[in-house]
């Protein structure tokens, strides 16, 4: 299949070596300079999208849902990075026009594929925590450390105008808190630049998040972190499970009972090509993708109820 990639930057790259691994042709588009590829790059967006049959969405998140409409008015299924847009009115607008014209859309939330994400779906299924009544999801690490020789500042992350700050940037915890313990319907949240970090967007995400099944979740996110801090904890009522990524570990609780530990372990670059195979297997099958455009409406709606519970200091429905 030919695949045009509209953003060339850490993950578009990622994407068109995954593609080209997996037998398919990747088209470039990245309106930057570029160093030499292996695969075609297309002088503009419309050369790009001409020469494919569909499209993975790479761009800063600021042009995610601009990308998206053109590739579907096109008639081309499109695979958006995370976040599905900026905000929740453009987010709907890509998911509605995917639903009118038939097209698969599908947002990479690449952490569906791991296999801790994955356990912990597992564990809750058949019953080994009971109802979950509380969750805790942490993501904390320093940006100046995302990207090896490019200057954080630069980057998307830390740039309003590109759609940037770590709430939305790492809707990655938001996507499987809700895939594991279903939708949100209320939150409070307090967001901060906290650090010294040169940016214009905030670096520090706290939330309190009640979900439709009852339980309770506190999220943390930073961009600040020394060393590298990702998990969560699932409290039941008959266990408790917590995940470690740096560990490689679910740790599953019961009363006294020693620990049953649960390896986890995985090279997340597995992920990623995991994602795209599911992509494009959706499109050849007709059937939808792991993580629907409505399932990203939801998580973006999630992160603007954040952003926007922080800055009114009210508790905000969804």
């Amino acid at each position: 299949m030919k695949v045009a990639i509209l953003g060339l930057g850490s993950i578009g790259s990622r994407h068109a070596r995954n593609l080209e691994r997996l037998g398919h042709a990747p088209i470039g588009f990245d309106p930057r300079p570029v160093k030499p590829t292996s695969f075609p790059i297309a002088a503009t967006v419309d050369d790009a999208l001409s020469a494919a049959d569909a499209v993975v969405v790479a761009t800063p998140t600021s042009l995610h849902a601009d990308h998206a409409l053109l590739a579907l008015h096109r008639g081309l299924p499109v695979l958006v990075e995370k976040p599905l847009a900026t905000n929740p009115a453009e987010a709907e607008q890509v998911a509605a026009l995917a639903r009118a014209e038939n097209l698969t859309c599908g947002v990479a939330m690449n952490l569906r594929f791991h296999p801790a994400i994955n356990e912990l779906r597992a564990l809750l299924s058949d019953g080994t925590l009971g109802r979950v009544l509380y969750a805790q999801v942490s993501c904390g690490s320093d940006l100046r450390a995302w990207r090896p020789g490019t200057d954080y500042r630069t980057t998307y992350s830390a740039r309003a105008e590109l759609g940037g700050g770590v709430v939305r940037d790492c809707v990655h915890e938001l996507d499987y808190l809700t895939w594991l313990l279903g939708p949100a319907v209320s939150v409070t949240a307090e967001v901060e630049h906290a650090s010294a970090l040169e940016i214009d967007v905030e670096d520090l995400g706290l939330a309190l998040i009640r979900l439709a099944g009852g339980a309770l979740a506190s999220l943390d996110l930073t961009y600040f972190d020394p060393a590298y801090r990702r998990g969560c904890l699932l409290v039941g009522a008959d266990a408790s499970a917590r995940w470690d990524w740096t560990a490689g570990t679910i740790e599953v609780r019961r009363n006294e009972r020693v620990p049953e530990i649960r390896p986890v372990d995985a090279d997340v670059g597995h992920t990623y090509v995991a994602e795209v195979k599911d992509f494009l297997d959706a499109v050849s099958s007709s059937r939808p993708p792991r993580t629907t455009a409505e399932e990203g409406v939801a998580v973006v709606r999630l992160a603007e109820a954040i952003l926007q519970s922080a800055h009114t200091g009210r508790r905000l429905s969804l």
